[in-house]
């Protein structure tokens, strides 16, 4: 698998490649990682039990064609050593790995994780012709989303080669705890243990729109009993901290009613202490924390974007619209009658154990692998 981000380096796309290749380990697939090396750390590694190999990319505007003859040199020698090469992005980096496969004699797919971003520009300019030429030589392209389905139809990619496969979730690690537990836990972390908790996790960023949630918390705060929690790591963009900071000063400002917490290991935990989980992003593939939040029995109210359209159905959850900051508003609203955020939990919990479980997603791309594996 590649994946331009991995860890020490901050990335959902690479934290759902990791969680999805332990579960194809139990069901027989041999899975190695081949990453950029951003952190000048050992170019070989091992996370959770798996080889991962570092590479370096040039510096600049054609800092893609270095990355590119270190993957063909670093592959070429281990081509005895995998069937296909299987990368966790879409963008013109990653479609390099449709010729590659091609000159090795294997099979490639790949994964667009983010609608309106991976395939943007493509077929346009330069950059756009050499990405499109690139990504037409990939054998497979799998979708995680009804809207970049859509999006891969519009661009004209062959239907027989869009593979639709949602992200999956632990839904060990992520599950409902008693409210026994939920007060310990609060308790633990030095929360509020009767007002209700608001949640966000994910990185801070502008993609998020993390700000735009905490100043429209600052108003509703007001009127709205409880405590929003905004767990998250700060964003690569974001070096000076410059829009971190701005909101380390809005938690001074909502003493015990806004808490920033830096990235936690414990993720698990604030999911399974929270009432209510806020996704306020602009754009999204099929975001990993709605699915942890789901899995983890709490209702959700997200953003009309691409993924949690598919999931989130008035039942299990609620949408809103940012361009309707009062829609936000009406879904909390909704959402203190204990009893329907009880109910609406528990269908989420239901329909990510049926649909969206690591189990059945793995299921699915095991025999992907086989699909085109077996192909000409």
């Amino acid at each position: 698998m590649f994946s331009y981000y991995f860890p020490p380096q901050y990335s959902g796309s690479a934290l759902q490649a990791i969680n999805l290749s332990m579960k194809l380990r139990e069901k027989g697939v041999n899975v190695a990682f081949l990453t950029v090396n951003h952190d000048e750390i050992s170019e070989i590694d091992e996370v959770e039990g798996f080889r991962v190999f570092r590479t370096r990319e040039g510096k600049g505007k054609y800092g893609e064609s270095l990355l590119w003859k270190n993957m063909w040199n670093f592959l070429i020698k281990r081509r005895s050593e995998f069937d296909i090469i299987h990368s966790h992005g879409a963008y013109l980096r990653n479609s390099f790995v449709g010729p590659l496969s091609k000159l090795l004699g294997k099979k490639s797919l790949i994964k667009v994780s983010l609608a309106g971003d991976d395939l943007y520009g493509l077929g346009k300019g330069k950059s756009g012709w050499l990405h499109k030429k690139f990504i037409t030589m990939v054998d497979r392209y799998i979708s995680i989303s009804k809207g970049i389905t859509k999006e891969l139809r519009k661009y004209g990619f062959p239907e027989e080669r869009i593979k639709e496969i949602p992200n999956g979730v632990n839904t060990e690690r992520f599950c409902p705890v008693s409210q026994g537990q939920k007060i310990a836990l609060r308790r633990k972390f030095g929360f509020p243990e009767d007002d209700l908790m608001l949640l966000y996790v994910g990185v801070i960023d502008v993609r998020k729109n993390v700000r735009w949630l905490i100043e429209l918390w600052d108003k509703l705060s007001h009127y709205y009993q409880g405590f929003l929690v905004v767990v998250g790591p700060m964003s690569r963009e974001d070096r000076d901290m410059k829009l971190y900071n701005s909101l380390k000063e809005y938690e001074k400002k909502l003493r015990n009613r806004l808490f920033l917490i830096q990235y936690s290991d414990v993720v698990q935990d604030f999911y399974r202490m929270a009432d209510i989980f806020v996704l306020p992003s602009t754009n999204e593939g099929m975001p990993n924390v709605v699915l942890e939040a789901m899995s983890s029995g709490i209702p959700c109210i997200a953003n009309k974007v691409s993924g949690a359209e598919d999931i989130i159905n008035g039942e299990n959850g609620l949408l809103f619209d940012i361009q309707e900051p009062h829609t936000l508003f009406h879904c909390l609203m909704k959402l203190k009658d204990v009893a329907f955020r009880y109910a609406m939990g528990k269908k989420a919990r239901d329909v990510i154990t049926k649909y969206y479980s690591l189990d059945s997603v793995a299921d699915q791309y095991l025999r992907l692998y086989e699909e085109v594996t077996m192909s000409q």
